[in-house]
């Protein structure tokens, strides 16, 4: 009960100070002036920009039906491999079975009968 009184001090205190903080720096940042880029970062931010609006991620963003439709579809035929490989073991342990079974003869009792 009292580490809870505790934590709920230091919490507050904490939060009181954050919001002083903030309360105390804010209008120093929004006065800083806003620059304007210059030619360099301009042309870099350019570049950057027409590499980002032919990427792949613009593209699936622009049209999320889309992306829905080719996300669904991959889930699909992922689940149809696992689907098959999980048939590919259940044969193989039905193939082991019938073998273990086949082995094992019901005579097997009746010989273990006689012998004793």
């Amino acid at each position: 009960m009292t580490s809870t009184i505790i934590v709920l001090i230091l919490f507050l205190g904490s939060f009181a100070g954050l919001i002083y903080l903030i309360g105390k720096k804010l209008p120093l940042i929004l006065a800083v002036p806003v620059k304007e880029k210059d030619g360099l970062a301009e042309l870099i931010g350019n570049g950057v920009k027409a590499k980002l609006q032919n990427s792949k991620v613009s593209k699936l963003v622009s049209s999320p039906e889309l992306f829905l439709q080719k996300l669904v579809s991959r889930a699909r035929i992922f689940s149809m491999k696992a689907e098959a490989k999980t048939n590919d073991w259940l044969v193989k342990l039905r193939k082991k079975s019938q073998e273990k079974n086949g082995k094992f003869s019901s005579s097997y009792w009746d010989k273990l009968k006689k012998k004793e």
